[in-house]
């Protein structure tokens, strides 16, 4: 059978990048919008410059520190860390959603990308931990499908919920990732 091919921990792991991306890929798709919309239409009312400066801040430490995170990761455990970036995910998010002022959303936005930064490599390293060689292919695979199936669902959901009150997108995602803890 399909799902008894590989371990429950794989499959666990499979559910949390799937998660994980949604709430993430949710968020990013309306986020330069929120910012960017006048508060008298729910928004934050930022300057196009302002938000470039946010956004090109946060993509660097998304994606770079997990070559830091994987080594700590390594060393010290991966439970530890996955606990952590879910805590640092989930609080991120919650706290971008109440938050008004440019600075405090940029550190809640920060505080978002150093969780998503820690979860990367530890997903990653479980997967090629808990599949045997011949069937990484396969394993990587569903591991990357996950990740598209999370980002193409949850921007839709994002879409309803962001006509209802901004804040929803945001706490949707925080949800998400206190899911995982």
């Amino acid at each position: 059978m399909f799902f008894k091919k590989f371990p429950f921990n794989f499959w666990i792991v499979i559910l949390m990048e799937f998660f994980e991306r949604g709430a993430f890929y949710g968020l990013m798709s309306v986020l330069s919008v929120y910012l960017a919309t006048s508060k008298l239409e729910g928004g934050l009312g930022f300057s196009k410059i302002s938000i470039g400066i946010l956004k090109s801040t946060i993509q660097p430490i998304l994606y770079g520190l997990p070559i830091l995170s994987g080594a700590l990761s390594e060393r010290y455990g991966y439970k530890p860390f996955l606990i952590f970036s879910f805590f640092l995910l989930s609080i991120g998010y919650f706290f971008s959603g109440i938050v008004e002022s440019y600075n405090l959303i940029f550190l809640t936005l920060i505080i978002m990308a150093i969780g998503a930064g820690f979860f990367k490599p530890l997903i990653v390293a479980t997967i090629s931990r808990e599949t045997k060689e011949k069937d990484s292919s396969f394993a990587y695979g569903i591991y990357y499908w996950s990740i598209n199936l999370g980002a193409t669902i949850f921007p839709f959901l994002v879409g309803y919920l962001k006509l209802l009150n901004w804040k929803y997108v945001f706490f949707l995602s925080s949800f998400l990732t206190f899911l995982m803890l």
